[in-house]
This record gives structure tokens, C-alpha cells and sequence, in this order.
């Protein structure tokens, strides 16, 4: 299996991951073959690309971080709950919060029985959804990030709570600013910065949460150099789980396509929360996200500084920038497998770099 973009998608192709449509319905499933229709729908969708089944990535399978059944489920869940929260019904939150607390019991459950030492994010959004998948992903890659510092089942529930409900705030600001398809003008913006004050406000009046999880959702806009907001907190006067949903929605919110501007490389996302390190996000959190997010994900086509193609076979815990690749020959037609090379301990390959995403 390999990612690939979709421009790059050819009517034939064999899809390696289920595809989906409006509202969570599966439009293509796996192993089914691209149509030219099919590969027009998804750009309409706003999918950057699909994962394809081929000779050349015969072998590779890019592992699920948790079921996609579940994500698809919970994405739905987080939808029907933001569709009610302006409104304030007490007895309707009551089943959808009941929902949404199973589902994330489901969740926590995968990723604590998941033992791959490094994760591969690798879900596609639609833009038509992308606020409840987002949710959903930043919940994803927060409880990695919760795991991997070491809080209990119960921490985790928490902090998984805090990262569905954290763009709850959303559901109050005007869907005008919401659905702009242009940059937001500063007064528009300012609106929309107040989304983690209404989020907090629904937490606490209406949805009963305990502090910690709407001080979560208050407070993940916060940075650790002082300038977030809305209260300009520095460094550890922001809680823990704020700090942990902070990396994780500015991570999944860049690699997403959006109507403004494409999505950026899980490489150059990765970059761009290294080099922010001290002044956006926590030492500790960004530290432990370097630990468990590959920056060349599995499946993923790169090109190598001495000229040649590869697909990344397999990640290195301890070389995260140098991963296990496949060389593929792209000279005749169809592309041939040439050998693997593992950048991180093949000697022949020491002076061998990814320079680009294909």
C-alpha cells in the first residue's frame, strides 16, 4: 500500500483504504479500482490523495491508530453533539454525551493495545467534515501524546475528553466565519478566538464536565511563551492536558487541506512544531511528539539526495528522519522494486537523505 496524491491518481488504481463520502457514508471500499469519476468526486470532497494497492507497495501496510469503524462512529457522534450545543438541551447532551463517552472508552482502548513504537497518522479528511474528523484526530493524537507521558487509563479518558470537546466553542460563533472560504478579516478573527471562552462556558453550564477538562478546552490556545490566548498564560501555568491538545490540533490542522491554502507534508508539519518548541508548545509535549509521530509516514513516495525514488517501508524509533525505504525504478512502465535500503544503519547509505515528498 502507498499514498498517493491525486493528481497523481490514475482510473484503475486499486484502492488499499476505504473511502468516504458526505456525512461518514463509504463511497469506495477497498480493493475496488479508481474511476475517473471517482478520482473527480474525491477533489470535490477535498481529499489530497488515496492510499493505492500495487505491485511496487506489495508488503507495506500503513497500520490504523485506532478502528476506522470507531473514528467514522465518532466523528458522527461529535457532529450530532455540536449540532445541539447552541441550544442547550440538557436531556439531548445527556444520550449524546453517553455516545461519545463509549466511543472514546473504545478509543482509549486502542491505542492502549497498540504497540508500535511509532505511529503513522495517516487519515484523510473531507472539508465538508473537517471540523468533527479534526476533533476526533486531535483526540487520536493526543491520547498517543498522553501514553507516551505516562498517564493512567483515567488521565487519558480525561484528556481524550478535553480534545473531542475542544472546538465545541465553534458551535457559537456565526457560520458566516465558520464556512469563509478566504482568510479571516482581523474583526472575524477576533470572533473566532473567543470559540475556547464559549467552548468553556458549554462545558461548564450545560455539559456539567469536570475542571480539568473545560480548562482544557479554555486553554489550548494558550502558549508557552505567553503570547496565546485568552488569558496570555506562560509555560506551566497552562494545565498539562492544554498543553498536549495544543501540539495535537496545530499538527492535524496543517496537515489538512483546507479551502485557503493545501495541506502540509507530516514532514514540514513536524519541522513546524519542532522549531516552535519553547515559544508555542512545552518542551515535554513536543518532545514526547518527536518520540511517536513518523515524519515520513509509512506508504508515503519520497525522493532520495542521490536522485532515486523510494516508498517508506518502516520507521526508526531512534533515526525518525531516516526511515527503512523501498528503492523503486520509475524508468520503465510499470515502476519496478529495486531493493530496500534502511537509511539509519545500511553504511552504504550514511550520506543518503529524503530531500522531497513525491
Amino acid at each position: 500500500m502507498r499514498f498517493v496524491k491525486l493528481k497523481d491518481c490514475k482510473p484503475g488504481m486499486v484502492l488499499g483504504k476505504n473511502i468516504y463520502g458526505f456525512h461518514g457514508m463509504l463511497l469506495i471500499s477497498r480493493g475496488k479500482a479508481l474511476s475517473g469519476h471517482h478520482i473527480v468526486k474525491l477533489g470535490k470532497l477535498g481529499y489530497v490523495g488515496a492510499y493505492i494497492d500495487d505491485e511496487i507497495s506489495k508488503g507495506i501496510e500503513v497500520e490504523e491508530v485506532i478502528d476506522p469503524v470507531i473514528r467514522n462512529h465518532a466523528t458522527v457522534a461529535v457532529e450530532e453533539l455540536f449540532s445541539v450545543a447552541k441550544f442547550s438541551e440538557k436531556p439531548a447532551f445527556a444520550m449524546l454525551i453517553k455516545n461519545v463517552e463509549h466511543l472514546l472508552e473504545e478509543i482509549v482502548r486502542d491505542i492502549l493495545s497498540n504497540r508500535n513504537s511509532v505511529v503513522t497518522i495517516a487519515s484523510l479528511k473531507t472539508l465538508d467534515r473537517f471540523t468533527y474528523q479534526h476533533s476526533v484526530d486531535v483526540c487520536t493524537l493526543s491520547l498517543i501524546l498522553g501514553r507516551e507521558l505516562k498517564l493512567s487509563k483515567k488521565e487519558l479518558l480525561d484528556l481524550g475528553r478535553a480534545a473531542l470537546f475542544h472546538d465545541v466553542g465553534k458551535a457559537f460563533v456565526p457560520n458566516e466565519i465558520l464556512t469563509k472560504h478566504s482568510r479571516l478579516t482581523e474583526e472575524e478573527l477576533e470572533e473566532m478566538r473567543k470559540h475556547p471562552e464559549y467552548g468553556y462556558a458549554c462545558l461548564t453550564k450545560v455539559l456539567n464536565q469536570p475542571r480539568e477538562i473545560s480548562e482544557a478546552v479554555l486553554y489550548h490556545h494558550e502558549r508557552y511563551d505567553g503570547k496565546g490566548y485568552p488569558e496570555g498564560l506562560a509555560q506551566d501555568e497552562t494545565p498539562l492536558y492544554a498543553q498536549i491538545i495544543a501540539v495535537a490540533d496545530v499538527y492535524d490542522a496543517i496537515t489538512s487541506k483546507r479551502d485557503y491554502r493545501e495541506a502540509l507534508f507530516a514532514a514540514e508539519a513536524y519541522e513546524h512544531i519542532m522549531s516552535n518548541m519553547e515559544a508555542r508548545f512545552s518542551p515535554k509535549v513536543v518532545q514526547a511528539f518527536t518520540r511517536k509521530i513518523a515524519p515520513f509516514p509509512v506508504g508515503v513516495s519520497v525522493e532520495l539526495s542521490d536522485g532515486r525514488q523510494a516508498i517508506v517501508v518502516k520507521n526508526n524509533q531512534n533515526f525518525m528522519m531516516r526511515p527503512l525505504v523501498k528503492i523503486v525504478s520509475t524508468e520503465g512502465s510499470p515502476p519496478v522494486v529495486e531493493e530496500r535500503v534502511d537509511l539509519a544503519n545500511d553504511e552504504s547509505a550514511m550520506s543518503i537523505t529524503i530531500v522531497n515528498i513525491l
